[in-house]
């Protein structure tokens, strides 16, 4: 077999670079069938990594590539004293994130144009170029597996109780389905809705785009976000109270004659459609308004 033939001068860095970043990375992710969704991962355990990586780190030796920084990581936790100290792939992979992507830049970015961190094996088509462009500068290097442990980061370890704007990836069916079964909201008293108002009113200020319907059901959903909207009873109160308070969907069932024509002006004056939330807003308003009136049906 012919041994890979080395390129000389100012290549000759970046082709050892590269051979170090395959054999490091390899290396590290061998472990990865042992990921626990970081259930293992304590505020003891991150107090330590943050030490470590001080140590590792001084401001002084601070790596200014990314690229190198990355390896000086990989390389660190597979040595013996790491190993020890973290020997955990859920810590490892802790460390690795905090000392390579501690805002979870790349994460909120993919993001902000509807990429899930999930798919990114499978990046392809036009914005693939661009998508791993952005990843490079950011951080320096592209790997497509620390994105997926980055998006399970977030939502499990880092609470800040954030509110995030301009969300593009979409899961307002995925949150709209999961009302189909509320029979009704008694359990929502005029305290709770109260509550719910309150909230609401603080997402408009702290949201750009507050009525986007795939932001709001982001924020919603994500169980770091500062809303706390902990059961679906919640959830679907406070997505009417954002996205249509003044029940517009109820007056388009009662004005529209088809389905085609209750779709376009929902998707036009609303942002968005489902088959569901009629029946959800329709007990909705008969819970906290009773006052209004509505068609017989509209119940249906």
């Amino acid at each position: 077999m012919t041994k890979k033939k080395e390129p000389v001068g100012p290549l000759h860095y970046l082709f050892r670079q590269s051979e170090k970043y395959n054999y490091y990375r390899k290396r590290f992710y061998s472990d990865s069938n042992k990921f626990s969704f970081f259930d293992l991962l304590t505020p003891v355990t991150i107090e330590k990594i943050e030490k470590a990586l001080s140590d590792l780190f001084p401001v002084a030796k601070y790596p200014r590539n990314s690229l190198e920084r990355y390896l000086a990581v990989l390389g660190y936790l597979m040595d013996s004293k790491a190993n020890n100290d973290f020997k955990i792939f859920d810590y490892k992979i802790a460390f690795l994130i905090q000392a390579i992507d501690p805002n979870l830049s790349i994460y909120y970015h993919l993001l902000a144009i509807g990429f899930s961190p999930a798919d990114s094996e499978e990046i392809a088509g036009p914005r693939a170029r661009s998508i791993i462009s952005f990843i490079e500068k950011t951080v320096g290097m592209f790997d497509p597996e620390f994105l997926k442990y980055e998006e399970v980061y977030f939502r499990k370890v880092k609470k800040e109780g954030i509110i995030l704007s301009n969300i593009k990836f979409d899961e307002s069916k995925k949150l709209l389905d999961s009302f189909k079964g509320i029979p009704n909201f008694d359990e929502i008293k005029e305290i709770d809705f109260q509550l719910l108002s309150n909230k609401a009113n603080y997402y408009f200020s702290a949201c750009r785009n507050p009525k986007d319907v795939c932001t709001l059901s982001f924020n919603i959903n994500n169980p770091n976000s500062i809303l706390e909207l902990f059961d679906v009873y919640r959830k679907a109160v406070f997505f009417i109270l954002v996205i249509d308070p003044e029940l517009i969907a109820l007056r388009i069932y009662e004005e529209e004659s088809t389905a085609e024509q209750i779709r376009e002006r929902m998707l036009l004056e609303l942002g968005f459609y489902h088959e569901g939330f009629i029946k959800l807003e329709r007990l909705y308003c008969k819970r906290f308004f009773p006052e209004k009136s509505i068609s017989e049906w509209s119940y249906k």
